[in-house]
């Protein structure tokens, strides 16, 4: 049975992490490390950790990819990969990615993904690109596929001697922006969705939205000039996800739609 390793950076999880944990802990038909690597938390992540068995390192706070390099250079297993403390994956995820990255003979696969609220919710689904259309998307600043669906060798994570802690916030696209220079083999794994993204106001791409697409645009320039053809492929790219886009406009609306009928009913209806 193949090993994969999966790293999960923390601080101040404990909200999440329990959930985190346990998706991962259940995956089935293939062997998990997992290591936590915490930069001070102090609500009770650890206590978390302690309770699930999970071995904990410390890295000092201040870049979440040092946490990451730091964990996954623990690892002796041929598959690595990281996991949010606040994202979830389905729990035949790992055994398929690993089984068609072995078929494919990929260096890195990627999948679909859903999207859920901070409650765990689903919003709505997203469809990443196929491969030959990744080179087009990656130059324009955008990452096709979500990072929380993707598994990569450990021979690809060597050769590019890790994630670059250079970026504080970026350095996930800028690992897949240079495999693709590097001419890695991307596979997408087709089908059931593989993992769960947490949306919530509290996370990178919310908080630092401008300075992930500054640095996004830093490691897109290393893969040549945008051209128009490359902006056609992102609007085709897109397009598949019409129907996405159209479920997540309502999901939104209708979650919103009950937040100010529950305020209503907690605020009001008394008279005097």
């Amino acid at each position: 049975m193949t090993t994969i390793s999966y790293v999960v950076p923390t601080l101040n999880s404990a909200k999440t992490l329990e959930a985190t944990l346990l998706s991962l802990t259940s995956q089935t038909g293939v062997e998990i490390d997992i290591v936590v690597v915490d930069s001070g938390s102090t609500d009770g992540t650890r206590k978390i950790c302690q309770r699930w068995g999970i071995p904990m390192l410390y890295a000092p706070p201040g870049n979440m990819y040092s946490a990451i390099n730091l964990g996954l250079a623990q690892s002796t297993a041929p598959w690595l990969a990281y996991l949010n403390s606040d994202d979830l994956l389905y729990s035949d995820s790992a055994a398929r990615l690993i089984y068609h990255g072995d078929r494919t003979r990929a260096d890195l696969v990627y999948g679909n993904c859903d999207y859920i609220d901070f409650q765990g919710r689903f919003m709505y689904g997203f469809r990443p690109p196929p491969p030959n259309w990744l080179g087009s998307i990656l130059r324009t600043g955008r990452n096709g596929f979500a990072q929380q669906t993707s598994i990569f060798r450990r021979s690809l994570y060597e050769s590019l001697n890790g994630f670059d802690e250079g970026f504080q916030y970026a350095a996930d696209f800028d690992f897949y922006a240079r495999a693709f220079e590097k001419n890695a083999r991307f596979s997408f794994l087709k089908g059931p969705s593989l993992a769960c993204f947490r949306l919530h106001s509290g996370q990178f791409s919310q908080q630092k939205a401008d300075d992930m697409d500054v640095e996004a645009a830093k490691a897109a320039a290393r893969l040549g000039q945008l051209s128009p053809a490359d902006r056609g492929v992102k609007y085709l790219w897109k397009m598949t996800n019409a129907i996405n886009y159209a479920v997540r406009v309502a999901r939104q609306s209708a979650l919103a739609s009950r937040l100010i009928v529950s305020r209503s009913m907690e605020g009001g209806g008394h008279s005097t």
